[in-house]
């Protein structure tokens, strides 16, 4: 009787969990390998509901700088590739043509990371700099490349947009 009590409630459990919501089931994970990282370089953090790790830099004269370190990676032939992204800000509209040169030309003089464009629902134009680093690097070098792109990416808000929003 005890059996048959508890393999009904395993059916009813797994019932349940199929009628939840999708968002619920596939929540996304936080990658752990990057809070090991980021506690050894004693850096604060916090997760997003994305799963994404959010670490805040203080810059000069009062500024601060969100970078985000993703989670996810991909994976180019056998390494392991993790993106790490700060957000300038946003163009109402496509941006001009001198602006986009401008773009290119700091991204071909950096040694890291590029910046790229995306385009939202609503018509404007989301400008962030990205590093895509092997997950695989020393902590050194991966809290350089935090530095680097809040650096860069506030640099870029403040002459381009002159806020500090991001």
């Amino acid at each position: 009787m005890k059996r048959c009590r508890l393999s009904a409630l395993a059916v009813a459990l797994f019932l349940a969990a199929l009628t939840l919501p999708a968002a619920a089931q596939d929540k996304p994970k936080a990658d752990d390998r990057v809070a090991s990282i980021l506690n050894d370089l004693s850096l604060k953090y916090s997760v997003n509901s994305n799963g994404n790790y959010v670490v805040t830099y203080d810059e000069d004269k009062g500024r601060s700088q969100q970078v985000f370190i993703m989670s996810s990676t991909d994976t180019y032939n056998d390494v392991e590739i993790r993106e790490i992204w700060s957000v300038a800000g946003s163009f109402d509209s496509a941006p001009s043509a001198d602006a986009l040169i401008d773009l290119m030309g700091e991204s071909a003089k950096n040694k890291i990371g590029d910046w790229a464009l995306e385009k939202q629902d609503d018509g404007s134009y989301l400008l962030f700099y990205t590093i895509k680093a092997p997950v695989e690097i020393s902590k050194e070098a991966f809290q350089m490349m935090l530095e680097f792109t809040a650096n860069v990416t506030d640099a870029r808000e403040q002459a381009l947009f002159n806020t500090d929003d991001n």
